[in-house]
Parts: C-alpha cells; structure tokens; sequence
C-alpha cells in the first residue's frame, strides 16, 4: 500500500494544484465574458465552503479518531479490516486503559490508518475502583480520547438487551457536548449480516430477498429500542465485515492463525472472498457524520488507492451539482449558460487530475459538449430549454429557477458521472456517453418529478 499512498497523495496534490489556478483560468477567459460573470464563477467555485474544506484536508488531513462499543464478540476487528480493505497486520496495542477499554492505532506499515478506542459492552464491564463507576471511568477515558465518532456496534443474529449501552451513550454525548461544545456523531452498525439466515449465502449479490427482510427486521428492531430510549443517533446501518484472507503464494488461511504467519505473508495479505455487505454505504455514512474535515479525509485516506479515488471523485461531483443548482437559480435568461459549462469543465478537469492526468479547461469543455452528439448542438440545445424554464418566472416568479436549477444540478451530475466513467474508472468514450445519457435521464426524471 505505500506505493498507493504515494500515487495518491500525488493525485491530491495535483487536483489541488488545478483548483488554486481556477482563479486565475477564471481571469483570462474571453474579454467578451462579462466581468459579472467572472465574479460569478470565481465566488460560486472558490467561495464554495464543502469544495474549500475538500482541498484544505488535503495537507491538513490526520486518522480519525472512532470510538467503539460492542459486545465480545460482535466483529469489532473485522469490521475495522472491512472499513481499511486490507488486513491490518495486528492492530498494536498503544495504551492500556482499564480492564474495559483499549486504545489502538490501526496501520499500514508506518501509516497510521485509524485510532480506535475500544470498549466493551457497559453489561460487560467492571470498575476497579470502588470510588468510580465503571461508566464514570469510561465516560472520562472517551472524552480524553475526544472521538470524532462513536461506533455502536451490534450484532444481526443476537437481539441483545442493549438498554443499558444506549443509556450509557445517551450520558457520553451530555458529558461530550458539555466539554467539547459540539455533539458527538453516533453511528450504529448492527454487523454479522452473512450469519443471518440461510447462512449459506454469503456473497452479499446473492443474499435472497427472504435473508435481506430478516436483515432488515433486525435493524428496526434496534432502531426501535433506540428511539424508544430518547438517544439521538446519525444513522444505523446493516453490515457484514466477512473477509477470507489467503497469503502471496495463494494459501487461505482463518483470522486465527494469521498472527502465527511470518511477517512478509501477515504485511502482504490478499482477499481470498470478499463477503462484506453495505460497507460502502457505512464509509459514506461515517464521513457524513464526522464534523471535523481532517478527520474525514483521513477516513477516505484509509481506503486503497481505488476507493480514495472513487470516493473523492463522487464528492466532488456532489459538490458541483450543488453549485450548478445555486447558479441555476439566476432569475436572468441565459445568462448562466458560460457560467454553467465553465463550472463543469472545471469538474471535469478535477476528476481528470484525480486521474493522474492533467487536462485543460478547454479539453474539460471539449469532453462536454462532445457528449451529447457533433459540435455539442444537442447539449446547447438542452442547456437553452433549461433557460427558457425560468421564462416561468413572468407568470409565476421563482417557479422557472426552481426547474431550471433542479435540471441544472442533474446535467452536472450526469456530465461528472460520464468523467469518472472515463477518467477513473478507464471506460471508452463511447462507454462514456452511455453513462451520461443514462444518468442524465435518470437524474432529470427525478429534478422534475
């Protein structure tokens, strides 16, 4: 993985590198670009505060911090491996706590991944000081840990008594906003979905519908106990963590016995079967409740080099799509047309250089309008209907903006899928198109629905 590391913090760096030049690319535009509209596109992409933050986390960014709590024997480790893609060879053991808690650093070789603490169920654990709670301990050591997340763990097939864990973070996220003067993220993640039966079906695209209901009934009937008990939670996700791990040469080899492997076949583990189930949407979920921007780049920085890239593509793309649908909302026909076509081709110019390849924002808007036919007529063609949507606004002011912005957003979003498509994940141009018509189609649908 550190000649991952490297490919990509070099990646970073140069979509960085074209995102403090958008500036200036902005200034030498045609003189027939009114000085408006540079104001425009220069506030609407560099004053943008999440595209911002997005490359401050860049140099700025540290492992995030989680704090766990589960019951032995949940898949706290599995579900740590799941979250890195990769088997971190045995998570070393920093500082020892209490009997109840444990501080690790998860990494990679030197790379420090994650900080995790560790905790064990409150039904689980025992005070070794007459004088403190076993709560009270705890509730100290996390807030010394000051987490940038809290990882409820449970497990699919045992619907477990957890009230009293609930209770215990219902009084961990008082104590936290107190201190810190900002809530605590608290993310539950009922995990062991593959042991839900019929247990034979392990690869998640095979799970039969009766398997992913009893899933489901599982996660409702924590979320209810949740609810019922007044704790306020970020979301909660059903997962599975199942990874069979084999060594270079092709051997499998079970969870227990790797640590006995010598060290080159532990630091060079390979996925033999990869069973986990909704991680993605856990890592999406996770970086969505972590408050902090460095620690959620951090998370994206655990990833392999293909999952950094891929997550961070998709949220530009998302970022974007909000700024065409803020621009789109100019009550003025036509005038956000450039504007619009510019703030794409900057996207795609990002995702390209996300790529490893460095590409202008004439070729960005070459690739553009290249994807709806010759000459681009049939992308003008819409961009100018989209236009003519905000002539709503004579009859019924702000009802044309609305349209215009919804459909705004999704043609960026569409344009930035078909960039992935061709400069991540290395389709053909022609595999490209597809991807935008379909997606635009799809996202169009539901702008105006």
């Amino acid at each position: 993985m550190m000649d991952d590391k490297m490919k990509i913090e070099q990646r970073l760096q140069n979509m960085k590198k074209f995102y403090i030049k958008v500036g200036e690319m902005i200034e030498k535009l045609p003189d027939a670009i009114p000085e408006k509209t540079r104001v425009m596109l220069k506030d609407s992409i560099l004053g943008d505060k999440e595209l911002k933050a997005l490359m401050e986390g860049i140099d700025a960014h540290r492992p995030p911090r989680i704090f766990l709590i589960g019951r032995t024997g949940v898949g706290k480790s599995s579900l740590i491996n799941a979250l890195c893609e990769a088997y971190v060879a045995k998570v070393s053991d920093i500082k020892s706590c209490t009997e109840n808690a444990q501080i690790y650093e998860c990494k990679d070789n030197e790379r420090v991944l994650m900080e995790i603490l560790d905790t064990r169920g409150i039904a689980e654990s025992e005070s070794i000081d007459d004088s403190v709670s076993a709560e009270e301990m705890l509730i100290n050591q996390i807030n010394e840990f000051s987490p940038d997340v809290a990882i409820m763990m449970l497990n699919c097939t045992h619907r477990d008594d957890v009230n009293s864990d609930v209770e215990f973070l219902k009084k961990l996220s008082k104590t936290y906003a107190d201190i810190n003067k900002m809530r605590l993220p608290i993310v539950v993640v009922v995990n062991k979905c593959d042991e839900m039966a019929p247990t034979r079906f392990k690869n998640p695209s095979e799970y039969p519908e009766n398997k992913i209901s009893k899933i489901n009934e599982v996660v409702q009937y924590y979320k209810g106990i949740i609810v019922k008990n007044g704790l306020k939670i970020d979301n909660i996700v059903a997962v599975s963590s199942l990874i069979d791990w084999q060594t270079p040469d092709g051997m499998e080899v079970c969870v227990e016995s790797i640590e006995n492997l010598p060290k080159y076949d532990i630091d060079n583990l390979q996925i033999a079967f990869d069973g986990r189930y909704r991680i993605e949407e856990l890592l999406d979920i996770l970086e969505e409740a972590i408050l902090d921007s460095e620690a959620r780049m951090g998370l994206r920085m655990a990833s392999r080099l293909n999952e950094v890239v891929n997550r961070l593509s998709r949220q530009l793309n998302k970022i974007f799509s909000g700024i065409s649908a803020t621009v789109a909302l100019t009550p003025i026909p036509v005038s956000d047309i450039y504007v619009l076509l510019i703030i794409q081709a900057v996207l795609v110019s990002l995702i390209a250089s996300l790529s490893g390849r460095d590409i202008s924002l004439e070729a960005a808007k070459e690739f553009i309008l290249s994807m709806s036919g010759i000459a681009g007529a049939g992308y003008v063609f819409r961009l100018a209907a989209q236009q003519g949507s905000k002539l709503l606004n004579a009859v019924w002011p702000g009802a044309g903006s609305a349209v215009s912005s919804g459909i705004a957003a999704a043609g960026t979003s569409a344009i930035g899928k078909a960039a992935i498509s061709y400069y991540i994940d290395g389709k053909t141009f022609e595999e490209a198109i597809k991807k935008f018509e379909k997606s635009k189609k799809e996202n169009v649908e539901y702008a105006v629905n």
